[in-house]
């Protein structure tokens, strides 16, 4: 039994110094191993030749320098939407041939739409019109002036620009615009021709201020049937018993006067007699002593054969003695004598009659 158990011990024994003995060697093994697939490939020759034409391909041209880029980058970076604008703008003024000018026009005009929205219309009109020097023809940027200017009090721009809008995109807001900025520059020509745009696609009380400045326009050019359109849209635009803003009863009642007096003058024209009678009857209801409204009444009576309504009225022009009675005793007498055998004899009863009606 001893000696079967030294047998065993010495088995142990051996067999442990045989793995520890191992180890090493299938270490040292794994290691060669990993050492052979460490080292690098040997690389392949380089063709002299390639390498010399691939270093002579020229570097691809991106439009801009580094530095430009860098600048630019700078520039649009800045916080404060008009001193980025400028910036710009300067920028593109430097370097005419940048391809990063395209990026500026297009960051400009994004400047512009943001200070629109914030409604800074004295730097919008400042921007825009620097954005116009580099592009007159673009239509945002005139319309953006147009309105900048014109809500600075700016006038004289805002025609300047507005009308360049105008032709390019001819719309209600626009012209109304125009107008009104050349009503305040006193050129009443102007006025009138865009006045005359707004009306035609307004309604009569949207554009009653326009058409009453309209109808004394053309009443003191003579030109009673443009006149008389505006004078009938005036009528039409409020009702019985309401009042335009700004203008009191006594007011209005004036302009109804006037108006229908207009309206009649030019019915006579056209030798429509009974409608000028009806107009001049609207107009002697808003003022009695109306002296042209009774001239054109008599007149009107004698071209539609009654004289005796004639001379009642053309009697009535003359007794107020304001600027049209010497043309109604003018005309009165001439209808006189033309019933009286070229006698006068008797007038004075038609005028005591008249004045006492």
């Amino acid at each position: 039994m001893k000696r079967r158990s030294h047998l065993t011990h010495c088995f142990l024994f051996l067999a442990l110094l045989g793995f520890a003995s191992l180890r090493p060697l299938a270490f040292q093994q794994e290691k060669k191993e990993e050492g052979k697939q460490a080292e690098p490939k040997e690389t392949d020759a380089v063709d002299i030749n390639d390498a010399t034409k691939q270093a002579a391909q020229p570097v691809p041209d991106v439009g801009y320098t580094k530095e430009e880029y860098d600048e630019f980058q700078k520039t649009l970076g800045n916080p404060d939407l008009r001193a980025r604008a400028d910036g710009l703008q300067q920028f593109i003024k430097n370097h005419p041939n940048s391809k990063l000018n395209e990026h500026g026009l297009a960051s400009i005009a994004a400047v512009l739409s943001q200070l629109y929205q914030q409604k800074d219309m004295t730097n919008l009109s400042a921007v825009a019109e620097n954005f116009l020097q580099m592009k007159p023809d673009n239509e945002a940027a005139l319309g953006y002036a147009t309105e900048a200017f014109y809500a600075n009090n700016d006038y004289a721009k805002a025609v300047k620009y507005g009308e360049a809008f105008y032709a390019k995109k001819p719309i209600l807001g626009v012209a109304r615009m125009l107008a009104d900025s050349y009503d305040k520059l006193k050129n009443e020509p102007k006025y009138v021709a865009y006045a005359e745009k707004s009306v035609a696609e307004m309604t009569p009380r949207d554009s009653f201020l326009y058409s009453a400045k309209l109808s004394y326009y053309y009443a003191n050019q003579k030109n009673i049937g443009r006149a008389a359109q505006h004078c009938q849209r005036i009528m039409s635009a409020y009702g019985e018993g309401e009042v335009p803003p700004g203008y009191t009863a006594d007011k209005w009642s004036q302009e109804k006067a006037r108006s229908y007096s207009i309206i009649g003058r030019n019915f006579y024209e056209r030798k429509q007699y009974a409608n000028a009678v009806g107009a001049f009857n609207n107009s002697l209801k808003f003022y009695r002593q109306n002296d042209e409204a009774l001239y054109f009444m008599g007149m009107s009576y004698w071209h539609a054969n009654d004289p005796t309504s004639a001379m009642k009225y053309l009697a009535k022009s003359y007794n107020l003695n304001k600027p049209y009675a010497k043309t109604a005793r003018a005309s009165l007498e001439s209808l006189y004598k033309s019933m009286h055998n070229g006698s006068l004899e008797g007038i004075d009863r038609v005028l005591r009659a008249a004045a006492s009606d």
